[in-house]
């Protein structure tokens, strides 16, 4: 039985993710284990090509836990494959006009409701075994349309945007820098702006996402209505796990001072 769409579970509590850097199957089974509900797979700026991509599909699909693919652009039959490989969603960077919401909605969905093209020999579809309206009735309710709002400006007005999506993901991180206040999340500016996104989503009644770089900032996130949460990645989990596990042995006398503090 497939696991209960990431869309579904969204609508009912906040879920709580990590960016994918690692494109290994291990990596997924230990994530899987820890309680997270998603995983997104960094194509954009990890060192992640489809084929890797296909492979991390693949193992949340054997341990449950479903993979969102975050792409810097669209090309209809990458989205296509990653979707035929069993990816939960489609997370797209850079998201500023109603012209590439509309685009992530066509492409990730079936006609009459979409332009994606039709093809069942794949695993998604049980190569064939699922009944072909019951598998393009799931496949267009259950795949996730996240675009992510990351600029200081917008080709059209938000409201629009935002509308087109299923989360509306504030990429906190980028939005600073494109405000010339990089790093600074706090600054009113920054502030402001998130401000104005949620605004827009609210209006839409366009479920939020947002970037939390650590567990207080997620959890904050929860309680102040954000649903799709991305709380740091493998590679910064595997780092700081590292120097907490092996600072009392790093730290020992003789050994390089700092060993590791500076690489966070």
């Amino acid at each position: 039985m497939a696991p209960q769409p990431l869309r579904a579970l969204a609508a009912r509590r906040p879920v709580f993710g990590t960016f994918l850097k690692l494109p290994r199957p291990e990596v997924v089974d230990i994530l899987s284990l820890s309680g997270l509900d998603f995983l997104i797979c960094d194509m954009e700026h990890a060192q992640i090509d489809e084929e890797g991509a296909r492979t991390v599909i693949q193992a949340g699909r054997a341990t449950g836990i479903p993979i969102v693919v975050r792409v810097p652009s669209l090309e209809p039959g990458q989205v296509n494959r990653l979707l035929e490989a069993g990816a939960e969603g489609i997370q797209l960077s850079g998201t500023t006009s109603v012209a590439q919401a509309a685009d992530l909605s066509a492409f990730s969905r079936y006609p009459p409701v979409g332009r994606r093209g039709l093809s069942t020999a794949q695993p998604a579809a049980g190569y064939g075994t699922v009944p072909l309206p019951q598998y393009l009735a799931d496949s267009n309710e259950r795949v996730l349309r996240v675009g992510q709002l990351e600029s200081a400006h917008y080709d059209d007005p938000l409201e629009k945007i935002v509308a087109e999506l299923d989360i509306a993901f504030i990429g906190v991180m980028d939005l600073s820098v494109d405000l010339g206040l990089p790093g600074q999340l706090q600054a009113p500016a920054v502030q402001e702006k998130i401000a104005e996104i949620a605004a827009a989503a609210n209006r839409t009644t366009t479920p939020l996402g947002i970037f939390a770089a650590d567990e207080g900032t997620a959890r904050h996130a929860a309680v102040t209505g954000y649903r799709y949460i991305a709380v740091a990645s493998d590679l910064a989990l595997l780092s700081a796990a590292a120097r907490e596990r092996l600072r009392p042995l790093t730290n020992r006398p003789g050994a390089t001072a700092e060993r590791g503090d500076n690489h966070g």
